[in-house]
Parts: C-alpha cells; structure tokens; sequence
C-alpha cells in the first residue's frame, strides 16, 4: 500500500493545497463545498478574526 504525501501547512496556500487533493475524491459538489468550508474559509477566518470562528451546521 502505497500513501501519496502532500506537503501543506495551515496557511491559506497549504490549506488550498489540502482542499485541491481532497476535493478530487469528494463525490458530489456539496461535499466539496463542504470540504472547502471546513478548510479553506476557516483557516482564513481564524486570519481575519484573530481566532477560531464559531462553527455553525447549516442545511440549505
């Protein structure tokens, strides 16, 4: 078995990185937004904030 390493951090292009892998095995675009919420807008709100953003589950 074979693991593929993906060099990434938690800044906003290592979270992009991370997204951009994940998201090609996500199976609808839903769970990409999903994905892209919990990784991408999050690590920038903890930027902007200054801390974690309160999580919210939000079903359209």
């Amino acid at each position: 078995m074979s693991l593929n390493k993906i060099s990434s951090d938690f800044s906003p292009e290592g979270e992009i990185a991370t997204y951009n892998a994940t998201a090609k095995r996500a199976p609808s675009l839903a769970v990409q937004k999903i994905i892209y919420s919990e990784s991408v807008l999050r690590s920038a709100a903890y930027i902007f904030l200054g801390h974690a953003p309160i999580s919210k589950i939000v079903f359209p």
